[in-house]
């Protein structure tokens, strides 16, 4: 059984009104993109653009998880007529999974309502038409940051199963390194405050008009998605684009759909099949305007160490400010004059960095080691390495000047295993 809970009358206009006047795309769409124009005209300039159908065409998602469409005599048939309807009977045997869910009908301040739940429940509730997210039929319900592929690895078998990484988008230095086939146990990276050996590689799934709200991805990183089932609208803002979309407290809006033209967000419409790629340190907000299952990626490479670098600096800025009172209660237990006040500071800073922004330094260099040591692609599909190298130098420039290059000898000793690997003396 693939039955979803239909529309409501009131639902098709709203997705009607969103499909209205989309926009031609100010960005390109590829049927095939090599690496070295990736690189060029996309990593270094940090700019969108799209992989056409053609790439997901192959990938076992897009013929388990798609039913036909179904077509409808209602004056939203054109709509029902287009993309695919989800095949939930295909995802029952991941139905033991518990999964995240968003309900996207009840925000809470600057996120939604959240849960955890085998996913067979909510598989139940969007094919039984209960009542449990407050419209009935699970509507609301978004299952968000599902951890598909690690899932699957940790029980043995391949994400070949699902899915293959377009050969552009390997060269990343955040999840695991690509390997379609099971994974040998040995083969994961030691475990540590390394955003490495977090995973990034996400899964979502809800009915139309589900959404995230205006974000900016985690570490400043770099991310796309692909489409399997169903459409998106994106609503794009490049980093010198804000202004409209904050409230009169210089705050990020919730949802960019009630302000004026859309906070003058870049609109996209991404069909389905399609990859889009989102720049680092861009906001977007997304809307299913289908039942939508797609498959998402956070990550970064060396092209975007100096906005990730910058990225955790502003983090530990908001981290200080937050505890300046316990500086202040260090310095007077310890004496402004004494050697060890700031060393505990900066611990202390560090420690809650790692529980809020998900690492600290520590985890940001250990991170560059690790790829150094075991790059996850092959040197056609990275950028040179005089350019990678360039890259990783300038961060460590910048590093050194911070007190942290004196204080966390620890990081000063990985940094110094960074230049050993490139060749650089040690200041």
């Amino acid at each position: 059984m693939s039955r979803v809970t239909p529309l409501s009358a009131g639902e098709e206009d709203e997705i009607s009104q969103l499909l209205d006047n989309i926009p031609a795309r100010p960005y390109p769409t590829y049927d095939e993109l090599t690496y070295d124009r990736f690189l060029n005209d996309h990593l270094i300039p940090n700019t969108p653009f799209l992989l056409s159908s053609k790439t997901t065409s192959t990938w076992p998602a897009s013929h388990k998880f798609r039913l036909a469409p179904a077509f409808s005599s209602s004056s939203y048939s054109s709509y029902q007529a287009g993309p695919s309807r989800p095949n939930l009977s295909a995802l029952r045997p991941y139905a033991h999974h518990v999964v995240p869910i968003a309900n996207t009908l009840r925000p809470q301040y600057s996120e939604f309502e959240r849960t955890e739940r085998p996913l067979g429940d909510v598989l139940d509730q969007w094919e039984g038409g209960g009542a449990g997210d407050g419209r009935g039929g699970g509507r609301g319900m978004y299952v968000k940051d599902w951890h598909l592929m690690a899932e699957i690895e940790g029980e043995g078998r391949g994400v070949e199963e699902i899915y293959e990484v377009p050969e552009c988008l390997r060269d990343d230095w955040l999840n695991p390194p690509y390997t379609p086939s099971p994974r040998p146990p040995s083969s994961g990276r030691s475990k540590s405050t390394s955003a490495s050996t977090s995973d990034f590689r996400f899964t979502y799934l809800g009915p139309a008009l589900t959404y995230t709200p205006l974000h900016r991805d985690v570490y400043g990183s770099y991310s796309w998605s692909a489409n399997i089932v169903g459409r998106k609208i994106w609503w794009l803002f490049p980093p010198d684009r804000l202004e409209a979309v904050r409230d009169e407290n210089g705050e990020l809006v919730f949802d960019v759909r009630r302000l004026e033209v859309q906070g003058g967000g870049i609109k996209v419409l991404q069909e389905e099949g399609e990859v889009i790629f989102v720049p680092s340190g861009w906001h977007h907000q997304v809307v299913n305007v289908d039942f939508c299952i797609s498959i998402n990626h956070n990550f970064f490479s060396s092209p975007t160490l100096l906005s990730i670098y910058n990225t955790l600096c502003l983090a530990q800025i908001r981290v200080e400010d937050a505890i300046s009172d316990v500086k202040e209660m260090i310095i007077e237990r310890l004496g402004r004059n004494s050697d060890g006040w700031e060393k505990e500071w900066v611990e202390e800073v560090q420690g809650l960095l790692e529980r809020d922004a998900g690492w600290g330094w520590r985890g940001f260099w250990r991170t560059i080691v690790q790829n150094l040591k075991d790059p996850p692609a092959p040197q056609r599909l990275s950028p040179p390495k005089e350019m990678r190298n360039a890259w990783i130098k300038e961060v460590i420039h910048l590093y050194q000047q911070r007190r942290e290059w004196v204080i966390l000898e620890d990081v000063t000793r990985t940094i110094a295993s960074i230049e050993g690997t490139l060749g650089v003396p040690v200041q």
